[in-house]
């Protein structure tokens, strides 16, 4: 890699390599008003980039009901696992970006809140997962984004220190989990748009992955 600073680069999954996100919205209020709930946009929004056992805490907090945060979320599954078979897409410039850092030399990692059963069902269903040398899930860590812990551990499987690392994300909560770890953090938002104090503390933020290996190249 001569002289440069970025030695791997660590992908998101949902909502940055993988259009998950949009499914994710539509079978959450699909699930809760078959069971006579309501689920608004700001509470689905704090589930991006959060671990499931969060995910569960969040609704539980909410509904005030264990019991109705699980039949919500087993529903909102079996519906999104049906879309997913259909209707899964790739970001604009995923698999060109991943293609081009691999031919460039770097060290191509995955990091996502997702379990890992999910992850290589919806990666190996677009023709991703093979892609990847290292891969670190949800159910791999403790603490899910926006801890470091995930970033933290993604780094150490890759074999480089975070500061050699560029975290790929699309949300405030893996920004946050990249930037606290100490990695280059390139941002391409989705949904939600970035505040800015995080978008402060990115390398960059970036309009597609079509513009990410420029920017990683850049640094050094």
């Amino acid at each position: 890699m001569g002289t440069d600073m970025i030695n791997a680069a660590i992908f998101d999954m949902d909502g940055t390599l993988v259009d998950t996100e949009r499914l994710g919205i539509k079978a959450w209020k699909a699930g809760a008003a078959e069971l006579g709930f309501a689920i608004d946009d700001a509470l689905i929004h704090q589930f991006i980039g959060r671990t499931l056992p969060d995910v569960m805490g969040i609704l539980e907090e909410h509904y005030d009901s264990c019991e109705t945060a699980e039949a919500i979320y087993r529903r909102h599954r079996e519906i999104r696992d049906e879309m997913v078979k259909t209707d899964l897409e790739l970001k604009a410039g995923a698999a060109e970006c991943l293609d081009e850092l691999l031919a460039a030399g770097y060290h191509v990692g995955l990091a996502t809140s997702s379990r890992h059963v999910t992850a290589e069902r919806n990666l190996k269903m677009v023709g991703l997962f093979d892609k990847f040398e290292t891969v670190t899930c949800g159910d791999d860590v403790a603490h899910g984004k926006p801890d470091p812990e995930m970033y933290l551990l993604a780094c150490e499987r890759a074999g480089f220190a975070p500061e050699e690392c560029a975290v790929v994300e699309d949300s405030r909560n893996g920004c946050v989990s990249g930037i606290t770890a100490g990695c280059h953090v390139f941002a391409v938002p989705d949904i939600v748009p970035l505040p800015q104090d995080v978008v402060d503390g990115c390398e960059a933020v970036l309009d597609t992955l079509f513009d990410l290996t420029a920017a990683v190249k850049a640094v050094c």
